[in-house]
């Protein structure tokens, strides 16, 4: 067969190498830059390779089916066998990674060449099926494709739960190239019997890939050249002759055959098209597009040009790709002898398409103690509700659930994808699951009582916006009780009923009597009659506020808790309008209740009221 270019014709076949090793030589020269069909291949950046072992690795970006931007994630090629070829050639871009696989030049005995890729995928993205596409080639609009079996096997992404499937994505007609197709497809006949005449590299367009129609160890494809064979003149039309002792037709000399004629060859079958046997005329049907290949299934691929080969087979949900390429064509126009798969210069193009199928939820509970042992003071990231990845660990035993945000009790069946990450969460769902869904909701529970205390709300609203499908750093905080944001301590002042008490001047000391001032220490001997004033203050020491914040105490009453008399809210208040509607009232026993507040992070409120002992023991 032909080398990449158009077929250069010479009188000998020494000139005839020469020219197809200078041929070769000039392209290998020639940097790809014009880009082929098809297109929508994805974006691949190599970061290493190595073309004495046909070997590649780097990163991906894929495309989506609509042509924008997809899934991200690693590829690494390898190469597992070569024959017939002696140097290869990578190029990759923003239309997928191309292969170029150089003929060994100059060989006169090479046949049956053959390479064989896999190409890996490890996707980033775990909502998307990464589809793998193969095409002849997407950058190169030099050179062409032999006739070739292409033997496909593939391995599913386990990642997504759907099985792998290789289909042809598309197979239009094309117009074929001569020097890979010779006469046998392209020739034509005008005519019946010995005054039929031939005509020679007729336009033929029609699709490029076919059923694999013969056995693995064999082929009835045939190139020749219709005007070498004997017969009057070297132009169309061609006037064949037969022997006169086997009545079939042969080439006009041994020494320069252009190729192998089919067996028997007779005006009736030297043409696919025309053939005797009526079961060749239908090998190598077209195949349609959506047409299913199994796995290590093959076809057969026809000799285009690169710049009009548009077939894509693509495979769904791959892992990984293994691709045998061999070319099985009898005859070739650059050498004289029989040889059956003897190609030059071949492509291969391997591309990646995103097609989103999942939502991913994911985050982490977190211990939000800020990294520190004893973090309440100057630690900023202690209780802020923000998980820190620098200093702040995952928490185990929680559980978290994605449920309908109008009706939390409704929860979705979800794939809970196991991570290393303590206290780490990845939920994954079909989107269809969800369709119409505006928002869902995260709720977290946690089974241990190590980390009682939330310092962020227990249910996350996600809003889902078109177009996204993973949402991540949907975290959820909570602290051990020695770790709660909001201290409580009460102070209490033992005096003879000042009415104009002055709340704010009254000393504090935790180790003084409280007769002196606000103390925590136990009031001994107090009189009836006398009064208590009391002081509690509410410490914020998270570094977010604490809101709804309501500070109550109920009054001793008499036979509660072993209380021998009852206390009653006495005056003065001190900030009258801090007190809620429903506290109680002056001269009454029951709750002093405040308004609900805002306490700012690493803030204090100081709440203060007065009460007034029963002044006999039966009051």
């Amino acid at each position: 067969m032909p080398s990449e270019l158009a077929f250069v014709s010479c009188t000998s076949n020494t000139q005839h190498l020469w020219a197809r090793r200078a041929l070769l030589a000039s392209i290998i020269t020639i940097p790809f830059s014009a880009q082929a069909i098809p297109s929508n291949m994805g974006t691949f950046n190599i970061t290493t390779q190595n073309t004495g072992s046909g070997s590649a690795s780097g990163t991906y970006t894929a495309a989506k089916s609509d042509g924008t931007t997809g899934a991200t994630g690693t590829f690494a090629i390898t190469r597992s066998e070569s024959n017939g070829y002696n140097s290869m050639q990578f190029e990759s871009g923003s239309n997928g990674i191309m292969i170029r696989n150089n003929t060994k030049q100059g060989t006169t005995a090479d046949d049956k060449d053959k390479f064989t890729y896999t190409i890996s995928l490890t996707p980033t993205d775990l909502t998307s099926i990464h589809t793998l596409k193969i095409a002849q080639a997407s950058y190169s609009t030099g050179g062409n494709s032999e006739i070739a079996r292409q033997t496909l096997q593939y391995t599913p992404n386990t990642d997504i739960t759907s099985s792998a499937k290789a289909t042809v994505r598309s197979n239009p007609s094309v117009a074929y190239y001569y020097g890979a197709m010779g006469d046998y497809f392209m020739g034509s006949k005008n005519g019946t019997g010995d005054t039929a005449t031939f005509n020679s590299n007729i336009d033929v367009s029609a699709p490029q890939l076919r059923t694999d129609s013969t056995a693995t160890t064999g082929s009835s494809l045939y190139y020749y050249n219709i005007t070498k064979l004997k017969g009057a003149g070297t132009t169309n039309p061609h006037t064949l002759t037969r022997t006169t002792d086997t009545k079939y037709v042969s080439f006009k000399s041994t020494a320069d055959k252009y190729g192998t004629l089919p067996a028997k060859p007779t005006f009736e079958n030297i043409l696919k098209s025309t053939s005797n046997d009526p079961s060749n005329q239908s090998t190598y049907t077209a195949l349609s597009e959506n047409t299913v290949i199994s796995n290590g299934g093959s076809y057969v691929s026809f000799g285009i040009t690169n710049a009009n080969s548009d077939y894509v087979v693509a495979v769904e949900n791959a892992k990984t790709v293994t691709l045998a390429y061999e070319g099985i064509m009898n005859g070739n126009s650059g050498v004289n002898v029989d040889v059956v798969g003897e190609t030059f210069t071949e492509w291969l193009s391997f591309g990646v398409e995103s097609t989103p199928y999942y939502y991913l939820f994911s985050g982490t509970v977190f211990n939000d103690n800020g990294g520190n042992t004893s973090p309440q003071t100057s630690n900023a990231g202690y209780f802020n509700g923000v998980f820190d990845t620098a200093s702040e660990t995952g928490i185990t035993g929680s559980t978290v659930k994605l449920v309908d945000c109008n009706n939390t009790s409704t929860v979705y069946t979800t794939e809970n994808i196991a991570v290393t990450d303590t206290g780490k969460y990845q939920l994954r769902i079909p989107i269809t699951s969800l369709s119409g869904n505006s928002n869902v909701c995260l709720i977290e529970t946690n089974s241990e009582s190590t980390y009682p205390v939330r310092t962020t709300t227990n249910i996350k609203t996600v809003a889902l916006v078109a177009g996204t499908y993973t949402y991540d750093n949907n975290n959820f905080g909570r602290v051990s009780s020695d770790n709660v944001a909001l201290t409580l301590k009460k102070y209490q002042y033992v005096h003879t009923c000042d009415e104009s008490l002055d709340y704010t001047a009254i000393s504090t000391s935790d180790t003084q009597s409280p007769t002196q001032g606000f103390s925590m220490a136990s009031a001994q001997d107090v009189e009836a009659g006398q009064c208590i004033a009391y002081k509690i203050t509410a410490t914020n020491r998270a570094n977010i506020a604490v809101s709804n914040l309501v500070v109550q105490d109920i009054l001793q009453e008499k036979g509660v808790s072993s209380a021998t008399v009852t206390s009653k809210l006495a005056a003065p208040l001190h900030n009258s309008s801090d007190y809620s509607a429903d506290s109680v009232a002056i001269g009454d026993n029951g709750l002093v209740k405040t308004n609900a507040l805002t306490l700012a992070a690493k803030s204090t409120y100081d709440f203060y009221f007065n009460t007034k002992y029963g002044t006999t023991q039966s009051d």
